[in-house]
């Protein structure tokens, strides 16, 4: 196009019209399946065969949900970035999206649900086994050699290695060979995201009473964002309405009497 001028997208806004008319579910927003505190046995699951696959999904899993991380924050982190007491983690971020280059360091409290600190720190320990001590906090893990991945995958044919290299691409959670439902497969009969135990967490803070303003600061989203009130806050409160509570239960004997 001629500088300053701008293409013209009539054409394109006609068609989307007509389709979006025609197709009323091309307007559903898609959005992540909350995995909320039924993650415990999912986290049982993944442990029963005591390997450490099943350690890496269990920590996974506890701390993605109290964590509220996006999708790229999860998989970003290094074992640099986090620092492993008694009784809680502490998670070093440079910057998030809604803290563009300002970093912060996040304290996550342990639960006697979650054993967060147990968790994590039985799966960090297995890599240090491994001489692991550096680089991504999470890896996949080599079902057959039981071993977690320390260097970057071979290039593909046709095509350059994997820009992720040995991280974790954001749309997952669990690498290949997981031993539990996780994001990528199909937990309660529908697909997940990486984003199901952000959603998860949020969910339950909402389902708690937990504040507009409260959500944000555990999610990290932007003050005034629509978000937290919007998708979690509101839907749990119109969830806990229960309008035909009025009515009474029918009572066969009742009506016999008469």
């Amino acid at each position: 196009m001629p500088p300053g001028k701008k293409p013209d997208n009539s054409l394109f806004l006609l068609l989307l019209g007509q389709y979006l008319k025609k197709n009323k579910r091309a307007l559903r927003r898609k959005e992540a399946f909350p995995i909320t505190l039924y993650l415990v046995p999912m986290m049982e699951k993944a442990e029963a065969a005591d390997r450490p696959i099943g350690w890496r999904d269990s920590a996974m899993f506890a701390f993605g949900y109290r964590f509220l991380g996006r999708s790229i924050e999860d998989v970003d982190l290094d074992l640099e970035d986090l620092t492993i007491t008694d009784d809680r983690v502490f998670v070093w971020l440079a910057e998030d999206k809604t803290h563009t280059g300002e970093e912060q360091t996040i304290t996550l409290h342990d639960r006697e649900d979650l054993r967060l600190v147990f968790r994590l720190r039985r799966y960090v320990d297995w890599l240090a086994e491994q001489g692991i001590t550096t680089g991504p906090v999470w890896r996949e893990i080599l079902p057959r050699e039981g071993t977690a991945t320390r260097r970057d995958p071979p290039a593909k044919k046709g095509g350059g290695a994997s820009k992720r290299g040995i991280y974790l691409r954001p749309q997952t959670v669990n690498g290949p060979g997981s031993t539990v439902p996780a994001p990528g497969s199909e937990p309660n009969g529908r697909p997940a995201l990486a984003t199901d135990l952000r959603a998860g967490g949020a969910t339950d803070l909402g389902m708690a009473g937990a504040t507009d303003e409260e959500l944000e600061e555990a999610g990290r989203w932007k003050k005034g964002s629509r978000i937290p009130r919007e998708r979690y806050v509101r839907p749990t409160k119109n969830a806990a309405r229960y309008l035909f509570k009025k009515v009474p239960v029918h009572d066969p004997n009742a009506q016999a009497q008469e």
